[in-house]
């Protein structure tokens, strides 16, 4: 920073007219507009929810030893989430809905090819420090920056659960993305607690009620809710 920056400038002589409190005046009605504006922002309309089961076919994921592979249970969760979103009257789009693998450009190109979707891609985390364990939920542009913290914000309500925050990161499937979209990591594979629990249906079924609900409070109702309201408006 220079010194000029810093230096403060004589102040200018006030314009005939501008009294304090005609400027205080202009200032709230400023600050009003920038209210009412906020006020009428909209909230997601989306009804369409791409669900990526992270890795699949020859790419494993995280694969430790005595556990399956992430692969197997990223997809198993996706189905777990896809019959919450379904139930719900959301439309569901799997990036895959088997052991196959995807190219990472291919799954962008799903859901860049979806008119007014949300992008959710679900994983296990893993790393040689056995001890580390947690959730945390990624994220790459400002755009998606609420959808990760209202999904992060829910996952965190399950039992024993380690909150590793939400991030952000350059990875490919969130950064080319043109829609909002997350990267959920739903525990370590490597940790012998956390292993345990994914290997746990009923782990899964909670996680996926929890990645389901951060997505609902994300959007502020269901598409079976708006339908709902909208038959009685019309009676």
């Amino acid at each position: 920073m220079t010194d000029d920056i810093l230096t403060a400038a004589p102040s200018p002589a006030r314009p005939r007219g501008h009294s304090p409190i005609r400027r205080f005046a202009s200032v709230i009605c400023h600050l009003s507009f920038v209210i009412l504006l906020a006020g009428c922002a909209t909230r997601p309309t989306f009804r369409t929810v791409v669900v990526d089961p992270g890795h699949g076919g020859h790419d494993p994921g995280e694969n430790q030893r005595g556990v399956l592979p992430e692969k197997i249970w990223t997809l198993d969760l996706a189905y777990r989430l896809k019959s919450r979103l379904e139930q719900a009257g959301f439309n569901v789009v799997m990036t895959r809905q088997s052991d196959v693998y995807i190219p990472l450009q291919n799954r962008v190109l799903i859901s860049n090819s979806q008119p007014n979707v949300i992008f959710v891609s679900l994983h296990f985390n893993g790393t040689p420090n056995r001890k580390i364990q947690g959730l945390e939920t990624y994220y790459d542009t400002r755009r998606s920056a609420k959808l990760a913290a209202k999904v992060q914000q829910s996952i965190l309500l399950l039992p024993g659960v380690v909150d590793r925050r939400i991030k952000t990161a350059p990875y490919f499937v969130i950064r080319y993305n043109a829609n909002p979209a997350i990267l959920v990591e739903g525990g370590f594979l490597s940790n012998p607690i956390e292993s345990r629990r994914i290997a746990s249906p009923v782990y899964r079924d909670l996680l996926a009620e929890q990645i389901y609900q951060g997505i609902v409070a994300y959007r502020g109702r269901t598409p079976l809710q708006e339908n709902q309201a909208a038959k009685t408006a019309t009676r």
